[in-house]
């Protein structure tokens, strides 16, 4: 098994890197403009992208004041089984998060998804210190 992992500091609270990956506003303000966000755990996350033929559909099995983490249900197929996982503490005035996608195969498409989820991981620090929504996908 392969894992995407990412770990960075964020000049913002604890609670805001939260509220950006746990919330509807916060999900499309990073991630993606077309997002259903769910706030119980065993409920899913749908995730639209407009090169994708489905939503991207990951139950969420932890919220909490420090993690969040889903596991990816149907779509895309080489994301079944997967868990993305964001664990974040506090650090100084800010956070650190730890970014893991943990479960994939084989390392080529661990490789193949790293790049995007660089993306994404900026675009989440980005979003948590200005408040200004600018996702990734729209």
């Amino acid at each position: 098994m392969t894992d995407v992992l990412f770990r960075f500091d964020v000049d913002a609270s604890p609670q805001a890197v939260l509220e950006a990956v746990k919330t509807t506003e916060g999900i499309k303000g990073f991630w993606t403009s077309r997002a259903e966000v769910p706030t119980e755990v065993g409920e899913t996350l749908k995730l639209e992208f407009a090169q994708a033929p489905l939503p991207f559909d990951l139950r969420l099995e932890r919220s909490d004041e420090q993690t969040v983490a889903w596991r990816t249900e149907t779509f895309p197929p080489h994301w079944v089984g997967t868990t993305v996982r964001w664990d974040v503490e506090a650090r100084g005035g800010g956070a650190t998060v730890e970014f893991r996608h943990a479960g994939f195969d084989d390392d080529a498409e661990a490789g193949r998804v790293a790049y995007t989820w660089g993306q994404v991981v900026v675009a989440l620090k980005r979003y948590a210190e200005t408040g200004r929504p600018d996702p990734v996908f729209t």
